[in-house]
């Protein structure tokens, strides 16, 4: 079998997903219940089904701890990795070792590959090595396929399954089953049931036998049997309903039926698994921890099983839900994950620039653009304006400026300028700060940290979103803009400079909480109301709002020393066993994504925080294997936030760590690693097409810290801005 890296060491089975990226069909190993849950739509209309792979000696079936009815294998490994989770089984009873490999395979901007509905399920089996073992020893084995009990039938040399799927509760708004029930109301599409197909074939030849397929061979010393199954699903049904109108995911119109769609998947099979484990390879050239790519891995898998790809009269539609909270393609989640976007694939930025822009609200960015199957009205129970008004600037100036898209920021200049306009507007004391519209993302949280008016998370943001703003504007000969942005901007930071720091931290806002927050009321149950010491504590996201600065070589003028004792400070008040609470007195809840987010903007500003990851990858440990399940879950504490796509932020971090920012304008790469040795692949550089990356690689010389780039040439016109000693080689 194909390891593309080092995984963690062995571990206890954990609930994992495998899922393709815009192709919906998923399969969620559960081995706390014994069960997978299985859906050619993906998770949450998935369900239980009586699906199990082994190895068939002696006439006794050896299994997968999943489902009943088979002898399990004595010790059973989980390794996970990007594109795929692979099960390692020994059994000393009869002397095999057999792996087990569920792949759903991916490459960045293949959308032919990521969108096939299908999973491969490589298995490879041999003998454990035994002293005792003669040389000559072979035993005729077989392995299987079992869908006895499920809904799957023989069909020819095929294992076949109609079935309609809806939507189930399976985790589903746990926080709010009445607002849940009040949306399926208002939005009956989202109710709709859908037909779909599943089909299992084998590359081999091979045999059905009572609702099993199987692989005969045989193993010995140096001697393996190896099957290939393709699970492929299929429905040319409409799945969405955006703003009316019905899309269907976007194979639909490759291939009429789920034959069509394992017939494909057969024939490129190899091609297919060899361009995703290309990607892993590609992946592994940064020389991150084995515990950061476990983390990895799993945030990648939760993240593919809620991406959209559809096609309709309007043309194509890609949107993410939000975990188990169903919302599309939320502003303030898509912010983080648009790390991913900027280093992989660009093109899907500007499809939900455009869907965002779409679903404006007058003046101001809606939290999302629908929920559940339902695309139109904004699904979250109230508006956060400032806030995502500045994420959109963001992110439109983050493409702008890391990819060189300056069309972008040509298309969507009006309404940048009327997002601008909305967030000054909610400024009403003149310094800069907000006080309307300051609801934020953070909704687990003291009114302090989520309500307040004169947040210094939002204010830093907003300062952020000027700078942004103000440098596009400029671009764009908007001179006005631009000179109103930077007014703003300073305003900002010297209200915040001169009022907010506390000698070693920023406060987490200006205005004392008694009845001064703007809270809606729909929320005045949740949260911590005017804790003590609430306003001048310990925050983990001062510096939320200055990774894209940071990312794209952004000059801007701060005293980054004081970000960097905040961060130091917040840290050590802030810390529990798996990550930071929001606040030094808010510990209601950890957030892994923003603990990641904050972890990164940290090795910009010289602190090497990459090492925070292994509270993360042990806390996904914890609750996969005994404690709540859900996949990548970003919270810890009473909240789930579970299925989540946001983890995949951490892909940021291997940019980080090498402080590598990128400037598309001026064709300047920044290098100013926070830790050495490093390696940093530089994705945005990849030649897709042939597989290759730019590598740059770190290292001290003696006294000296120096650096060579892999595949230099990728870099085109760029040049590299550093303090560092080049190597030629």
């Amino acid at each position: 079998m194909y390891l593309p890296y080092e995984s963690s060491p062995m571990s206890a089975l954990s609930e994992t997903i495998v899922a393709k990226f815009g192709g919906r069909i998923s399969l969620n190993f559960r081995p706390q219940t014994r069960e997978i849950f299985y859906s050619p739509l993906g998770r949450f209309f998935d369900c239980a089904e009586k699906l199990n792979f082994g190895i068939l000696y002696d006439g006794v079936r050896y299994a997968l701890p999943f489902g009943n009815g088979h002898t399990d294998f004595q010790y059973t490994e989980q390794h996970e990795y990007f594109d795929r989770v692979v099960f390692v089984c020994r059994d000393y009873r009869i002397g095999v070792r057999a792996e087990f490999s569920f792949i759903a395979p991916f490459y960045p901007q293949d959308e032919a590959l990521c969108t096939l509905p299908a999973l491969f399920c490589e298995v490879k089996a041999e003998r454990l090595v035994d002293r005792a073992l003669r040389a000559d020893d072979r035993k005729e084995i077989a392995i299987f396929c079992d869908v006895r009990m499920s809904g799957f039938k023989e069909c020819g040399n095929c294992l076949k399954m109609r079935k309609t799927y809806g939507l189930t509760d399976d985790h589903i708004h746990y926080q709010d089953t009445e607002g849940w029930n009040a949306f399926l109301r208002q939005n009956r599409y989202t109710s709709h049931t859908f037909r779909a197909d599943s089909a299992i074939v084998c590359r081999e030849k091979s045999r059905p036998e009572g609702n099993l397929l199987l692989v005969s061979g045989e193993i010995g010393q140096g001697i393996e049997t190896e099957a290939h199954f393709v699970l492929a699903g299929y429905t040319d049904e409409d799945v969405l309903d955006v703003r009316g109108e019905k899309m269907k995911l976007l194979y639909a119109d490759r291939f009429a039926s789920v034959e069509e769609v394992a017939s494909y998947a057969l024939s490129r099979y190899e091609i297919m698994e060899r361009r995703s484990a290309l990607f892993c390879d590609m992946l592994k050239k940064a020389d991150m921890t084995a515990d950061y790519f476990r983390l990895l891995g799993l945030a990648m898998r939760s993240f593919a099983a809620n991406v959209w790809l559809c096609e309709g009269g309007r043309g194509k539609w890609f949107s993410v839900w939000e975990g188990n909270c169903l919302f599309h393609s939320t502003v303030d989640v898509e912010y983080n994950i648009g790390v991913f976007y900027l280093m992989f694939w660009p093109e899907l930025f500007a499809e939900e620039l455009k869907n965002w822009a779409d679903a404006l609200k007058g003046v101001f960015l809606p939290h999302d653009v629908g929920g559940g199957l339902t695309v139109g009205e904004c699904a979250y129970p109230h508006d956060m304006p400032v806030e995502e008004n500045c994420n959109f600037i963001l992110l439109l100036y983050a493409c702008y400026k890391m990819r060189g898209r300056k069309d972008l920021a040509a298309e969507h200049a009006d309404l940048a300028e009327k997002l601008i306009d909305f967030i000054r507007s909610c400024d009403k004391t003149g310094n800069g700060l907000a006080n309307e519209g300051t609801a934020n993302t953070i909704d687990d949280s003291s009114d302090n940290v989520q309500f307040a008016q004169e947040q210094i998370y939002l204010g830093i943001k907003e300062y952020a979103a000027y700078v942004a703003a103000g440098e596009m504007f400029a671009a764009l000969g908007r001179d006005g803009m631009r000179r109103a942005c930077k007014e703003e901007a300073d305003k900002i930071r010297a209200s915040i400079e001169s009022c907010g720091w506390r000698g070693d931290h920023y406060a987490v806002n200006l205005i004392e909480s008694g009845g001064k927050l703007h809270k809606d009321s729909i929320y005045k149950s949740i949260g911590v109301t005017g804790e003590k010491g609430g306003k001048d504590a310990y925050s983990i996201y001062t510096s939320n709002g200055l990774l894209y600065l940071l990312m794209t070589g952004t000059d801007f003028e701060w005293d980054r020393e004081r970000l960097r004792k905040d961060m130091l400070a917040a840290r050590s008040a802030c810390m529990t066993a798996y990550g930071c609470t929001h606040s030094g007195v808010d510990t209601s809840n950890v957030w892994i994504s923003q603990n990641i987010w904050r972890d990164m903007a940290a090795c910009y500003l010289g602190e090497d925080f990459s090492g925070e990851v292994s509270r993360y990858a042990e806390y996904e440990r914890y609750e996969n294997q005994g404690g709540r399940g859900g996949c990548f879950i970003d919270t810890y504490g009473w909240n789930k936030l579970n299925y989540y796509p946001r983890g995949i932020a951490a892909v940021g971090m291997i940019y980080a760590r090498g402080g590598v920012s990128v400037d598309a304008v001026r064709r300047t790469i920044r290098l100013d690693p926070c830790s050495v040795p490093c390696s940093v692949p530089l994705f945005g550089f990849a030649d897709w097409e042939n597989g290759n990356v730019p590598v740059v690689h770190v290292f001290r010389c003696g006294s000296e810290v120096r650096y060579w780039i892999e595949n230099r040439a990728l870099l085109g016109e760029y040049t590299v801005e550093t303090c560092l000693i080049e190597e030629k080689r």
